[in-house]
């Protein structure tokens, strides 16, 4: 297994700011905003920047020219990203490897005890490449740290942040993330209720208008609970009936958020894989930058 303790990811995770950062880029100009947001908060965070380009071992052309073509090119554009990188006040370097993209990522991010990964959404990275989802879907599900997918350009510290919760005790690292790495943001909290048997009900709206306040009410208590009663304000907290990644997409749009926050749920196999659908589909729809964090409560 690549993951180290979950639990011991998370005391690093949710006590401190990153100390070190993960790049995970192809060289392309569709990684250039990822890579202004790790240089970013690198500097932001005084933390060390390691850039990570995997050469894709099940893309790679059986013909020894071009498997050795592919790998002078990496190393080319290896040495351009570190001279870039070394115009800059910070600490960083460039790795690349050849094996399935998700694994070398999350090794580099494990031997460099990294406390975040940071990545673009491009076109390879969209869901349906693979039976279960692709490169970006295997990290998001599986990462022992937390997956920045960056969509927008750079923003400031006061940037719009909203953490899409649950409500479960697996959302609570999330919460803790939002709070330490996020002092100076605009923060609020989402989350979507489902009234029982509203389908059956003749009135819907009402009906779901009759479950909102306790909806509020449990949001309030999850809050004062994972943050503390002198933290409880720092929320500007929504609900929206029906369905999360629906809701949290008109949310988004009205708002014009830069950041969602959102977590995951630490299990294996089937479940894992229900579960962190809504996660992947978070980051696949809606338009803002994600941050990911994984589970470490299960």
């Amino acid at each position: 297994m690549l993951n180290s303790s979950p639990v011991v990811a998370s005391e690093r995770i949710v006590h401190r700011l990153p100390s070190h950062i993960v790049l995970a880029t192809d060289f392309t100009a569709r990684c250039d905003r990822a890579q202004d947001r790790a240089v970013q908060l690198a500097m932001e965070w005084n933390a060390s920047l390691t850039a990570v380009h995997a050469i894709d071992d099940g893309s790679l052309s059986a013909e020894p020219l071009a498997r050795l073509a592919s790998q002078a090119a990496a190393r080319r554009n290896a040495r351009r990203l570190r001279e870039e990188l070394a115009t800059m006040n910070l600490r960083s370097s460039v790795q690349f490897d050849i094996g399935t993209p998700a694994t070398v990522v999350q090794t580099v991010a494990a031997r460099e005890r990294a406390d975040l990964i940071v990545t673009g959404l491009t076109t390879s990275m969209l869901l349906g490449d693979l039976p279960f989802g692709s490169t970006l879907t295997a990290l998001t599900r599986s990462s022992a740290v937390p997956v920045l997918v960056v969509k927008k350009k750079v923003m400031d510290g006061g940037a719009r942040t909203l953490l899409a919760t649950d409500l479960s005790a697996s959302s609570r690292p999330a919460m803790q993330v939002a709070l330490r790495w996020f002092p100076h943001a605009q923060l609020g909290l989402f989350h979507a209720f489902d009234p029982p048997y509203r389908m059956w009900a003749e009135d819907k709206a009402s009906y779901a208008r009759h479950f909102e306040q306790s909806a509020l009410d449990e949001c309030t208590r999850f809050v004062t609970e994972a943050a503390g009663e002198a933290l409880q304000n720092r929320f500007d907290v929504s609900v929206r009936c029906g369905d999360v990644v629906h809701a949290l997409r008109l949310l988004v749009d009205e708002g014009d958020v830069d950041l969602v926050i959102t977590g995951t749920h630490g299990r294996a196999g089937v479940a894992n894989l229900l579960l962190g659908s809504v996660a992947s589909r978070i980051v696949n729809e809606i338009q803002s930058d994600v941050l990911v964090v994984p589970n470490s409560l299960d």
